[in-house]
């Protein structure tokens, strides 16, 4: 693989294989099983498809690739508390719309960089 790389003129040093360990997806509490020889398995694709690539991504790199991993599917697609991924995007969203306002109205805080120092009193 690396010598595709190379060919296609990028530095094989770049090219990071992750190998997981087994991840079991669970869809309304049920373990969607998955067989090689039946042949019914989920791919990448299929898994962004069901629940966004945000949610696929938080998802597989909050673990690390050498734990196998349960991945819900219906907590995954919730817009709650209760899934993470919500949970950080409305955090960013808000926190995104506080600096907005801070910037409009000049305020110390509304600037890219560090936070300002104490104020002398």
């Amino acid at each position: 693989m690396k010598a595709v790389v190379q060919a296609l003129g990028i530095e094989p040093e770049r090219l990071v294989v992750l190998l997981y360990q087994l991840v079991k997806l669970f869809e309304q509490g049920q373990e969607l099983k998955m067989s090689k020889r039946a042949g019914t398995y989920v791919t990448v694709r299929e898994l962004i498809d069901k629940v966004g690539p945000d949610a696929a991504r938080f998802w597989l790199l909050s673990r690390s690739a050498d734990v196998q991993m349960n991945f819900d599917l219906d907590l995954a697609r919730e817009t709650s508390k209760e899934n993470p991924v919500y949970y950080v995007q409305y955090a960013h969203a808000r926190t995104a719309g506080i600096l907005r306002n801070a910037r409009r109205r000049r305020l110390p805080g509304g600037r890219r960089g560090p936070a300002p120092g104490p104020s002398p009193s």
